[in-house]
């Protein structure tokens, strides 16, 4: 989110300190370390070390006793699991677009994507998504990353899933985050078939939050885009309805889809600002 940050953030920083984590063998990360080193190194277990790393450090850097946790898409998936193991150290979660169950995840959006190509009797694109068939594979392959790039470019053009667009491609050229060598890194096509493989494998064949817990020790808030496929509303409402936690809040965003943050940047400042304001009493 850190390259078109600047098109959402700034009004979170009248409330809270603003931290991005730019993750191992990504964003800014990526080029400031020799992927082949860094590679075999990214996994889940690794992406939960390193999130603990990064919270103690905050933690002493702003001297808080606990950090607020906001994870979003994937970053949900790393937030839920951290928040689960390391309670003590946070505030409360916030999960926006959370991902429960990556098989079903993907069952549901190209279900939902054969449909909207049928309604327009687009046989091309009807094709192309038959030919993926069947989708997702039980058996985790480089051939199962390749048909998820194919499905979420189909996804995206029926506005079923994050799509570039010339408005997000002017916005990243003109961040004030990120210069024009960090750029490189978001047209690399080999960064989820190589570089991501193994957590790829991991949320394929064992991601699966009911399988988890759904009993969590601090506050938890989820913000949803109502039109979002690509990390479907459906899963992450009916897993958020049955979790128990001392305090839990879901906020659907209507007419938003998997970057509800620009979608609805109002209507998600206002859910943002809400639970800001009732961990703080």
């Amino acid at each position: 989110m850190l390259p078109f940050a600047q098109d959402f953030q700034f009004p979170w920083e009248d409330k809270v300190t603003v931290v991005h984590w730019e993750q191992r063998n990504s964003g800014k990360t990526f080029l400031a370390n020799d992927p082949q080193k860094v590679t075999p190194t990214t996994t889940i277990e690794q992406a939960l070390l390193d999130t603990y790393e990064v919270v103690s450090y905050l933690q002493k850097k702003y001297n808080k006793e606990r950090i607020l946790l906001l994870g979003h898409s994937w970053g949900s998936i790393i937030g839920s699991l951290f928040t689960m193991q390391y309670p003590q150290m946070v505030q409360a979660y916030i999960g926006v677009e959370q991902v429960v169950n990556m098989f079903e995840n993907e069952r549901i959006g190209y279900e939902k994507a054969l449909e909207c190509s049928r309604q327009v009797k687009n046989q091309k694109d009807i094709s192309t998504l038959q030919a993926l068939s069947p989708y997702p594979e039980h058996h985790f392959s480089d051939a199962m990353v390749k048909k998820l790039m194919k499905l979420r470019k189909l996804q995206g053009k029926y506005k079923l899933a994050m799509q570039p667009s010339l408005q997000l491609v002017i916005s990243v050229l003109s961040s004030p985050f990120y210069s024009f060598k960090d750029i490189k890194y978001m047209f690399m096509s080999d960064v989820l078939e190589i570089k991501q493989r193994a957590i790829l494998e991991f949320l394929f064949k064992s991601y699966d939050l009911n399988m988890v817990t759904s009993d969590y020790q601090v506050p938890v808030f989820y913000i949803h885009g109502e039109d979002d496929w690509q990390t479907p509303y459906s899963l992450a409402r009916t897993y958020f309805d049955q979790l128990k936690a001392p305090m839990k809040q879901f906020y659907s965003i209507p007419n938003a889809g998997h970057v509800t943050m620009l979608d609805q940047k109002e209507l998600f400042n206002e859910a943002l600002f809400d639970i800001i304001d009732q961990i703080k009493h």
